[in-house]
């Protein structure tokens, strides 16, 4: 369950993800625009995100839809970037 905070505003610049690349290095690339380390972009977007590494192997939907707003993106675009599909013995 998600705590309870204020909607969260769109980036004013969202970079379009390259093809097969993963969801840490779309928020490493927008952190770079910014200004700030890749994982204080991830959690100015999804303040319980432990690790980008964490982001790439697994979030939940519910995550995943708070982390598309600030993208202004759709979350299954999201998912199409992380391992979730992968077998977990293959994520290596």
């Amino acid at each position: 369950m998600m705590p309870d905070v204020e909607p969260q505003r769109q980036l004013p610049i969202i970079l379009p993800p390259v093809p097969d690349e993963q969801l840490s290095s779309w928020i490493s690339r927008h952190a770079e625009l910014y200004g700030v380390p890749p994982l204080i972009m991830l959690r100015h977007c999804l303040p319980e995100a432990s690790s980008l590494r964490a982001a790439d192997l697994y979030l939940a939907d519910g995550q995943l839809r708070h982390l598309a707003k600030p993208f202004a993106t759709e979350p299954h675009t999201l998912r199409r970037m992380t391992f979730s599909n992968v077998a977990q013995t293959s994520r290596g």
